[in-house]
């Protein structure tokens, strides 16, 4: 007996749900619509409802990802000190890790075949840099304080920031356990010297 997928709508965060998991699980080459279509129980027509192509469809993924992640940094709280405040940062950025697996298929996608794609890539390039300065402001005021060398490069601080969730977490550490750690390697360094 053929099986064939129902015709029915989206919700929308089911997709992209959907489309998370398939990309984490398989990666931009195994990611299509066929796939998609199984996992939503849908018709592939379904999903071109909605999106053109993977690229469209992924792109629009991470900038909605991209958004939500901006959406809880506004939402954090002032801390006492800038410095707690970039601690607070890398928790969240732990706890979104997923927004760097998909930014490292970035050069991956089709960019010359869609609108869509290029502009979702021009609003994700624009949180990506509005971060990076938010990170910068942060570090500028903890070096300020007190609380960060003056000698270390800014941009320099800001890159480990935001590039501290590519470490492979290979022994499966808690994101909030995983990211007192890192920030604790961030603030003391590895040496055991008191």
């Amino acid at each position: 007996m053929m099986y064939m997928a129902r015709q029915r709508k989206i919700i929308i965060e089911d997709l992209l749900k959907a489309t998370e998991e398939l990309l984490l699980e398989k990666g931009y080459e195994g990611f299509h619509f066929k796939a998609l279509s199984e996992k939503l129980d849908v018709a592939r027509s379904t999903i071109y409802e909605y999106y053109s192509n993977k690229d469209e469809l992924i792109t629009d993924y991470m900038r909605l990802l991209m958004m939500e992640v901006m959406g809880r940094i506004k939402a954090i709280k002032e801390r006492p000190s800038s410095f707690q405040m970039l601690k607070e940062l890398l928790n969240l950025f732990m706890e979104y890790s997923q927004v760097y697996d998909m930014i490292k298929m970035r050069p991956s996608l089709n960019q010359s075949g869609s609108p869509a794609v290029i502009k979702n890539l021009q609003d994700l390039d624009c949180s990506s840099q509005e971060l990076f300065k938010l990170l910068s402001v942060h570090i500028e005021r903890a070096k300020a304080e007190g609380s960060i060398r003056e000698d270390l490069s800014t941009s320099l601080v800001a890159g480990i920031f935001f590039n501290t969730v590519l470490i492979p977490n290979h022994e499966k550490i808690p994101p909030a356990q995983w990211s007192e750690m890192i920030f604790s390697l961030i603030e003391h360094g590895i040496s055991s010297k008191k």
